[in-house]
């Protein structure tokens, strides 16, 4: 006998054809989570924009999808009604981004702040007037006043939701992202073939700074033929995963892959230093925490949670991600091992506090406070 069912509702972890999976953090995040709340005794259903097509999440874990793909500043509220009118069976819910819990939510429920997401330079142009952005506003006030807790992974998010609404703070519960330390850590091999390998883990988009990478690259393996770039992560189409592999090849020393999940570990073991260089929409990084377990010297700019999870000059560099300060940084750690080896030791003892039980026992708290 279950505690009960837990739904979950989400804007997409397949596309919305039910074609191709995302991999990306928020969905391993998904993963974990509904692990989670199996091993605690609960059932759990998930929900996501489609078009009517059902799958398995995990064994028993079924994935329904829902025809409603409209928005309106930046909330779902035509998904959100299909959802609550669907899941009549379900005893608690979980809002998996916060702003799908506009406008109503079950009694008992839980909403999860991935990162602030509307501090890239173009979103005015998505709601471009004054009185739009306080419609906006208002509906995220209601988002966040709905369930009864919101897990945030970053404190960002929440300093700028108890400043713009002062009040707000007994909503939040920080818990910053994790990283599973049995599966990532440094690798015991010393390579000895002279390369300084770089690694760009991160999906294809320009928010997380591909463009500025890509360019790096091109300059920094013109100069020094001892220095490899791999970039490693999905597009959000297979149009622009082909246009990187034909990027990559012109580019001697750059290379373009993809790997599951699982098998990361062993690509953070190859390298040398990380570039998490987001120039916005971001929390506390997944693969930033991963590289720092792996010991790489991680490169990173100073947005959302990343200063949650770096000090600049103790376990990793904070820089602002344009191409010049990637190349800058990127030749500082490239020509100096001890420096490189100093930030990857701090960067792994750092990563013991991001630990994947730690996250378990801190979700597991606010699940009993709520869920009950």
């Amino acid at each position: 006998m279950t505690k009960g069912k837990v739904g979950i509702l989400t804007t997409n972890y397949y596309n919305p054809d039910g074609n191709r999976i995302i991999y990306g953090g928020a969905e391993r995040y998904g993963l974990e989570l509904t692990k989670l709340l199996l091993e605690l005794g609960y059932g759990v259903a998930w929900w996501q924009v489609g078009t009517g097509w059902q799958k398995e999440m995990l064994r028993g874990v079924p994935l329904y999808s829902i025809p409603e793909t409209g928005d309106n500043f930046q909330t779902c509220p035509r998904l959100n009604q299909s959802f609550y009118e669907q899941a009549v069976q379900v005893d608690f819910a979980i809002y998996f981004v916060t702003f799908l819990a506009y406008p109503q939510v079950l009694e008992k429920s839980i909403s999860v702040s991935h990162g602030i997401f509307w501090d890239y330079p173009s979103f005015d142009a998505v709601i471009p007037t004054e009185e739009l952005r306080r419609e906006r506003l208002r509906r995220l006030w209601l988002a966040f006043n709905g369930p009864q807790k919101i897990v945030s992974v970053d404190t960002a998010t929440i300093q700028w939701a108890t400043t713009t609404w002062p009040g707000l703070w007994h909503k939040f519960e920080y818990i910053p992202n994790f990283v599973d330390l049995n599966l990532f850590s440094p690798s015991e091999r010393e390579r000895k073939d002279g390369k300084i390998r770089v690694l760009f883990p991160r999906r294809l988009t320009s928010v997380r700074g591909i463009n500025e990478a890509a360019r790096a690259a091109e300059i920094l393996t013109k100069k020094y033929d001892y220095l490899e770039f791999h970039f490693v992560g999905r597009a959000h189409d297979d149009n622009l995963e082909k246009e990187m592999v034909r990027w990559s090849a012109k580019h001697p020393n750059i290379y373009y892959y993809w790997k599951a999940p699982q098998d990361m570990p062993k690509v953070y073991q190859n390298v040398d230093i990380v570039l998490i260089p987001s120039k916005s929409t971001e929390g506390t990084s997944l693969s930033c925490l991963e590289a720092m377990a792996a010991g790489c010297g991680v490169i990173a700019s100073y947005v959302g949670g990343l200063p949650n999870l770096i000090i600049d000059g103790y376990n990793g560099l904070l820089i602002r991600p344009t191409v010049s300060n990637l190349v800058a940084a990127i030749e500082e750690l490239a020509f100096n091992h001890d420096l490189r080896n100093r930030l990857g030791r701090k960067a792994r003892e750092v990563a013991d506090n991001f630990n994947l039980e730690k996250w378990k026992r801190s979700w597991a708290k606010v699940i009993s406070e709520v869920f009950k």
